[in-house]
């Protein structure tokens, strides 16, 4: 292993001998024949990520020895106690049973150590042989587990609480009384080898904690239903799927049945196999009384890891003892508490690299924390990472004509140009139809006089709709209208329904996209009641008008012939456990502004593949073939919805399978160039312009990072696409 001015460089030589049990940790993605990842379009910039560097000692390695007993002993508890009685005379290990892990070589000339203990219980004496194996590969899963436990104790050195994955500070809490709600800073890290070196890579979290109980949530919904028919199903929709914390233990379950039948008074079979009632354990072991004997309790079940640890049958949980986690539907829709609480979680730049700082700062004088680190020769660096990053050229957005606009970096809005403007293509809107309620009338006529006014800036000609005004704004009487205006055949209904909170959009969409195909406009009359902005407004509906009646508001310049641009991505409901719904949007034409969709249930990875995914690609290739009259030459797939564990599975099973898929369709493997590429938008890493505290900023949209932080085993890069005016901007990860 080379080491590079004091930081772990990942080209190796074995040490000792071979190990044939070494699994490569990570899947190698990158191409053999790739030289070189990094881009060279685009102007140079001075750019710092949330990494810190991880630096050793010069020829700092990791070595791993095999550890034997004679006797034999199986318990693993047993065989770590002799070992540590060594403690003093061994240099800094870590030791799982078999193979203990050390940074300093234990024999000069590498041969094995013999050494005795006396076992406690029968005073027998125990030899132990501890012979080197060889030196830790950086590609092994042992040598990135290894950072991960120097990393976790450093961690919890800092007092900080576990919760799932991710630490938080409950001493650091914020409360925000007024809308019951706690926050608990925290921190998400992780540690493994990136291009030259193992960097800690470090994101500022926020746990939204609910001061509020379950018990409170369920006697809410009985207020509002009083208790009748609909009282079990609303408090089953509002809590299945929930994510739940106890207090007592600070440990999080999720809600996956509400067993109505039982009460904090039944009783269980404790330890002994003795009686007791739920109340008395927890007054018991945790000393929390109970209010409410009657409430029912909510069943948890256990998670792998957990059966994996004996945790068989399911878990039942008091209400009352449960605090709800995350923000209900409601709190979202609470514009004052969205905006109080995103002072705390959506942090500036600046302000975030000030965190980060503390949190590098709290690792580096801990004293305790510094003693161990030095202990295994290792230090983290106290600044963030710093390197060169591209920014590309924005783009010229085309209308048709002479209709042609840009934008500035820094925000990335062309909106201005649609004050006169001429779209690419135009959909035919001279025969439409408005519905909406008596009560909004006023609001509903001023908005079509402003679409009408707005229409032709945009180079579209939309003629007077025709109007059917309601009686009342339940679902029910928009979803009778609608079957009659339906069957009338215009190009586009516009549907103005109430507000966004009740069931008036799913019904609506369920009619206008499932049962009676037609291009539907939902807007609510919440947006229509503000005078303010109306027309910025009706310029937006206007061009998602023209969209969905097959229109191109504008289009880029494209300088790929013959490609087709494939996406594909999943939703996984959290209230329908195993239902998921995948959907593949195809382009079709040259500007990639036209597209074919196609969407499915299913229940496993198998069902996914074969009656979802493939069946909707031969379809688009059909669809493609026949506006075109040819296949496309080239391919190139956006895949999202896939975590970093699922990689193994794509490679060997949905490439392939795509692959066959081509063929059938008459595409050779020389004939069809395929490039298939992951995307994350849900990842740690953030990016600030500047070099030092102070001056960091948001890097503008059209920022690529393809070298430093990328991955060795990947051909990867980051890419900035969007620009934001408060917080931190999130990039998103193309692994290609």
């Amino acid at each position: 292993m080379k080491i590079t001015s004091g930081s772990i460089s990942g080209n190796s030589t074995l040490v000792g001998e071979s190990r044939d049990s070494a699994t490569e940790f990570h899947v190698r993605t990158r191409p053999d024949t790739l030289q070189s990842k990094k881009g060279t379009l685009g102007d140079e910039m001075a750019c710092a990520s949330n990494y810190f560097a991880l630096v050793a000692k010069p020829n700092w390695r990791l070595l791993q020895y095999r550890v034997d007993m004679s006797p034999d002993i199986d318990h693993t508890g047993v065989r770590k106690a002799l070992l540590y009685h060594h403690k003093a005379t061994l240099p800094k290990f870590m030791f799982d049973g078999t193979v203990l892990f050390t940074t300093t070589r234990l024999n000069p000339n590498d041969a094995p150590i013999v050494l005795t203990s006396t076992r406690e219980h029968d005073k027998a004496t125990v030899t132990i042989t501890i012979k080197l194996v060889g030196e830790v590969q950086p590609t092994d899963y042992h040598y990135m587990q290894f950072f991960n436990i120097v990393l976790r104790s450093a961690m919890e050195k800092m007092q900080l609480e576990l919760i799932r994955r991710n630490y938080y500070d409950p001493k650091a809490s914020i409360t925000l009384g007024q809308y019951k709600l706690e926050l608990w800073p925290g921190y998400v890290t992780s540690i493994r080898q990136h291009e030259s070196q193992i960097l800690l890579c470090c994101e500022i979290s926020c746990k939204v904690l609910r001061t509020d109980t379950v018990l409170e949530q369920i006697e809410e919904i009985y207020k509002r239903t009083g208790g009748a028919g609909q009282f079990r199903p609303s408090v089953e929709k509002a809590l299945l799927g929930a994510i739940v914390i106890t207090r007592y233990n600070n440990s999080t379950y999720r809600i996956d049945e509400i067993a109505w039948d039982k009460h904090p008074s039944d009783e269980f079979e404790g330890r002994n196999n003795e009686k007791i009632t739920y109340m008395k354990y927890y007054t018991d072991k945790y000393n929390k009384s109970i209010r409410d004997p009657k409430q029912p309790l909510i069943v948890s079940m256990p998670k792998v890891r957990e059966q994996r640890g004996g945790v068989s049958g399911p878990i039942y949980l008091i209400p009352e003892l449960c605090n709800m986690t995350g923000l209900s539907d409601e709190q979202r829709a609470n514009f004052q508490l969205m905006k109080t609480m995103g002072e705390y979680t959506r942090q500036g730049p600046d302000k975030r690299a000030e965190t980060l700082a503390k949190f590098s700062e709290r690792l580096s004088s801990k004293p305790e924390i510094v003693e161990e680190l030095q202990a295994w020769n290792l230090k983290f660096s106290k600044d963030l990472i710093q390197f060169r990053a591209r920014i590309l050229e924005p783009e010229m957005i085309l209308g048709a004509g002479s209709s042609k606009a840009t934008y500035q970096l820094d925000n990335a809005d062309w909106g201005t140009a649609f004050r006169k403007w001429n779209s690419f293509s135009v959909g035919n809107c001279q025969k439409w139809a408005v519905v909406f309620s008596n009560r909004d009338e006023a609001v509903t006529k001023e908005f079509v006089n402003s679409l009408k006014k707005v229409a032709p800036s945009l180079g579209m000609s939309m003629g007077s709709p025709k109007i059917f005004m309601l009686t009342d704004n339940r679902p029910a009487t928009y979803i009778q209208q609608l079957d009659q205006v339906i069957d009338m055949k215009p190009a586009i209904v516009m549907i103005v329904i109430p507000n966004n909170k009740g069931d008036h959009y799913a019904a609506v969409k369920k009619k206008c996209c499932i049962e009676k195909p037609i291009p539907s406009q939902c807007v609510t009359s919440t947006v229509l009641s503000k005078p303010k902005g109306l027309m910025s407004v009706a310029t937006k509906v206007a061009i998602q008008m023209n969209s969905k009646l097959g229109g191109e508001p504008w289009a880029v310049k494209i300088p790929l012939k013959d490609t087709m641009v494939i996406g594909y991505d999943t939703y996984h409901d959290s209230a329908q456990k195993g239902r998921s719904v995948g959907a593949v949007v195809a382009s079709m034409n040259s500007t990639f502004t036209k597209y074919l969709s196609v969407a499915n249930l299913h229940t496993n990875p198998a069902q996914e593949l074969n009656d979802n995914m493939c069946p909707a690609i031969a379809k688009a290739l059909r669809k493609y073939a026949e506006i075109n009259g040819n296949l496309p030459a080239r391919i190139i797939m956006y895949r999202d919805g896939v975590g970093d564990g699922q990689i193994p599975y794509v490679m060997e099973h949905e490439i392939a399978a795509i692959q066959n898929c081509f063929r059938a369709a008459g595409l050779t493997d020389d004939q069809l160039l395929f490039t298939y590429i992951i995307v994350s938008k849900r990842i740690n890493t953030r990016f600030f312009t500047g070099t030092k505290p102070g001056q960091y900023g948001n890097p503008n949209s059209g920022t690529v990072v393809d070298d430093v932080v990328t991955l060795p085993e990947r051909y990867d890069f980051f890419l900035i696409s969007q620009s934001v005016r408060q917080g931190t901007v999130n990039p998103t990860s193309y692994n290609v």
